[in-house]
């Protein structure tokens, strides 16, 4: 079973043990397909999945359809589907990735961890579903790809929360040369260099 402090403190033991198991997932997976990097796979809990479930936090009751952009691994996705429950949330979870290997990953993680996820192999252009309460992403594109994407897709959201790397700075200053965005900042838990996004509007300038 993962060993973890903070999620000793904030989810309970039955969730841990579903982290474990998409735990031993990910890493039997990731000897086939980089999923995450070899070298974060000792340090993946903090790294990986502490990182995605502080995201919890800035949810509340009216986020109802989350969609995870580019997902991957299914961080954050996944991880923020396995602890809802802990904190009293019941929304609705979609993934898109358009990797097919990945898919089909996500696919497995899905039924053998008996979640209720839709996934969506397929580019964000071409998602059927385009109207969601919640978008969020870590580690897909810089901040002006990603607003470009969403404003070119159409893509209807009240709400998106970006985890974002030390880069981050540097990536804002360009975003907001080609967008007005209204968002807050707050200090990421795994690393004080990097920081979380919670992004209410975003508009072309």
């Amino acid at each position: 079973m993962i060993r973890s402090e903070y999620f000793k403190k904030n989810v309970s033991r039955e969730t841990i043990m579903k982290l474990s198991k998409f735990h031993n997932i990910l890493i039997d997976n990731n000897k086939k397909m980089s999923l995450i990097s070899k070298n974060s796979e000792k340090i993946a809990v903090e790294r990986h999945y502490v990182d995605c479930a502080q995201m919890i936090k800035y949810f509340d009751k009216s986020d109802k359809l989350i969609l995870d952009i580019g997902s991957g691994a299914g961080l954050p996705g996944i991880i923020l589907d396995i602890i809802k429950s802990d904190y009293n949330l019941n929304f609705s979870t979609h993934l898109i990735d358009k990797s097919p290997k990945k898919a089909k990953f996500l696919h497995n993680v899905n039924s053998l961890l008996n979640l209720d996820i839709k996934i969506h192999n397929c580019d964000l252009r071409q998602i059927n579903d385009r109207s969601f309460t919640t978008l969020v992403s870590r580690a897909f594109k810089p901040m002006k790809e990603f607003f470009e994407i969403i404003l070119d897709t159409d893509i209807k959201f009240k709400k998106i929360i970006l985890m974002k790397g030390e880069k981050f700075m540097n990536e804002l200053k360009i975003a907001k040369k080609y967008f007005e965005i209204n968002c807050e900042s707050f200090k990421s838990l795994t690393n004080p260099k990097s920081k979380l996004f919670v992004i209410k509007s975003v508009s072309k300038i």
